[in-house]
């Protein structure tokens, strides 16, 4: 009895995973990233570093304020990424698969690049332990919006992210 209580207490320590890094604040220079997003493209910050501003929303396929948001997402994509802001949609990889994300991005009309993370490393590097969660990065690497909604503001602030 005693040797079963040891091994059943020895397991819930190994199992318990320390919490992921401290979610990252507006005004935190940001983890260096780097990821393919599901067309085949790369998003890294050494190659956005210095030219363009960098818009992560950070979703699953089974979030309904996710899926609410994509028009929005897609029309700030429009908008500002001729501009140069670099929308990327990331998938935290959590209860999804990266066939099933695909399908999504059919079915819902995503226009934006959109990355599977699995293992969830991305996400935890920036502290994500909700969604949606938008993070919004200057081009100078500094997070300068962070939440669980899309900015309002985002055009009377577009000029400063560019700076």
């Amino acid at each position: 009895m005693k040797l079963a209580k040891l091994i059943i207490i020895l397991l819930l320590v190994l199992t318990i995973r320390p919490v992921s890094a401290h979610a990252l604040a507006v005004g935190d220079k940001v983890p260096d990233y780097s990821f393919s997003t599901l067309d085949g493209g790369r998003v890294d910050a050494a190659d956005i570093s210095g030219t363009n501003a960098v818009m992560m929303v950070f979703w699953a396929t089974w979030c309904p304020h996710c899926k609410e948001e994509i028009p929005d997402i897609n029309k700030l994509h429009k908008k500002y990424g001729p501009k140069g802001l670099k929308v990327v949609g990331v998938n935290v990889g959590v209860n999804d698969s990266a066939k099933r994300v695909k399908k999504y991005m059919k079915k819902y009309k995503i226009g934006y690049p959109v990355a599977y993370d699995k293992g969830s490393v991305v996400t935890k590097s920036f502290g994500v332990q909700g969604t949606p969660t938008v993070i919004i990065i200057d081009r100078k690497g500094t997070m300068r919006y962070r939440s669980h909604a899309l900015p309002k503001d985002l055009g009377e602030h577009f000029d400063s992210l560019m700076n």
